[in-house]
């Protein structure tokens, strides 16, 4: 009898290890998604992103203390329910993180091209530990009115930029909150 205990045990244990693996592999895969998406969206100025951020860590949050109260309440100290707290702070800000470039990448109102002056910087943006790219792409958005700098380096400027070419097709989803570049092209004005 207590050699099946183990054995189911053992595959118990082994089951919730795939699972938590295979969820947090999906949450680097998305994340990593979203980033990409979020390297060549530019909002709109009015877009509450940091505000939204917040909004829904502090919901998620309040929703986390709210079950744990009902659930565990008696013998719990205000401790453990900051815990919880931040626990679904934390979570709901994860969640929320650049949900606004996702919604313009998956839900254009159209697909737009228009010629863009531009601007290119030695080196490019930043891209958190990775350093710096290359070389940078300042364009300017038609739908946003912003400039939004892409990451791009020397041999693809080398190999696509030839003299004379003082401006750039861009091909974006737009929608009311922001911009998705799709793609550029150097081109002479």
């Amino acid at each position: 009898m207590t050699e099946n205990h183990h054995s189911e045990n053992k595959l118990k244990r082994l089951l919730i290890t795939a699972v938590t693996f295979s969820i947090l592999g999906a949450w680097i895969w998305y994340m990593s998604w979203v980033s990409s998406i979020s390297n060549n969206t530019i909002l709109q100025k009015s877009v509450p992103e940091w505000k939204t951020y917040i909004y829904f860590g502090v919901l998620i949050g309040t929703l986390f203390v709210i079950r744990t109260f009902f659930v565990h309440a008696f013998n719990q100290t205000l401790k453990y329910f900051a815990n919880v707290f931040f626990s679904g702070f934390f979570l709901g800000f994860l969640l929320s993180l650049n949900c606004y470039d996702i919604y313009v990448y998956l839900f254009p109102d159209k697909i737009i091209g228009y010629e863009s002056e531009y601007e290119v910087v030695f080196p490019g943006p930043s891209r958190g530990k990775h350093g710096h790219c290359e070389a940078g792409l300042w364009l300017k958005d038609q739908n946003t009115n912003r400039w939004i700098q892409l990451c791009t380096n020397k041999e693809y400027l080398h190999s696509h930029r030839k003299q004379g070419m003082t401006g750039v097709w861009v091909t974006a989803r737009v929608n009311k909150i922001g911009t998705y570049i799709v793609k550029y092209e150097f081109i002479y004005l």
